[in-house]
């Protein structure tokens, strides 16, 4: 709970970045009171319920040459682009592959690197089964190719999310949040007003070790800060935008 503060009445609440719905038992009375403040998660987690990879034209073509190498081809294929992710290109692997599957190195290079994408997207944000399916089938592989791609993403997608763990930048990120809303009803030369404070206490892990920074704000204030996080995820939605982000990729 963060410090008081002197000629205050204060509704106090603690709790986890979560909408009232998901939280355990009735709202306690305080928690009624200072609902309106709270931000609201649920529409941010049902954004990210369905998502799909999306696949360019030159990631489709080097996809296309999978069915070229053969079915038998797309395990060892699957690794190259595992270490493709930890070790960078390697020529030499390439060209060993090539002999052992009896195909050429291009058709070798073009795959891994196509498998890297639609691993590494797939990944980044542990799509569903029927999500990956989907984002596959545009390629009109056969059933037997989209199943050995889809065993090869499930049996890859937690350590490649380790190997891009460990290439991403220590950034903080967040652990918990307490929030507390205090109103201020007399002061000494004012004894009757209105005054109210949100109180925000944000937990962030940082390079293992926890941080606490504190925040206060009017409730007005939080309220505009929820709506453009709000619209700016809107944003995120339209066509311009999703094709820019394709573009940074």
């Amino acid at each position: 709970m963060v410090s008081r503060y002197p000629q205050m009445l204060m509704v106090a609440a603690s709790t986890s970045l979560l909408p009232a719905s998901l939280q355990e038992g009735p709202p306690r009375p305080a928690q009624a009171r200072a609902g309106a403040y709270r931000c609201r998660a649920a529409p941010f987690l049902a954004q990210a319920a369905a998502m799909l990879v999306v696949l360019s034209e030159a990631q489709r073509a080097d996809l296309e040459c999978l069915p070229r190498a053969g079915a038998a081809a797309v395990g060892e294929l699957g690794r190259l682009a595992v270490e493709l992710l930890r070790r960078g290109a390697a020529p030499r692997a390439y060209e060993a592959a090539a002999r052992k599957l009896n195909v050429d190195v291009d058709t070798i290079q073009h795959g891994v690197e196509g498998l890297t994408y639609l691993l590494t997207e797939s990944s980044k944000v542990m799509i569903s089964e029927t999500d990956f399916q989907d984002s596959i089938h545009v390629l009109g592989f056969s059933d037997e190719l989209n199943k050995l791609l889809l065993q090869l993403y499930l049996d890859n997608r937690k350590e490649i999310r380790n190997v891009l763990g460990e290439l991403a930048p220590r950034l903080p990120s967040y652990h918990n949040l307490e929030w507390r809303l205090d109103v201020q009803l007399a002061s000494r030369s004012l004894r009757q007003q209105i005054k109210p404070a949100v109180t925000v206490k944000l937990h962030l892990n940082e390079n293992g070790d926890e941080t606490a920074h504190v925040l206060q704000t009017d409730p007005s204030t939080l309220l505009h800060l929820i709506q453009e996080l709000e619209q700016a995820l809107g944003e995120m939605k339209t066509n311009h935008c999703r094709r820019i982000v394709r573009n940074m990729k």
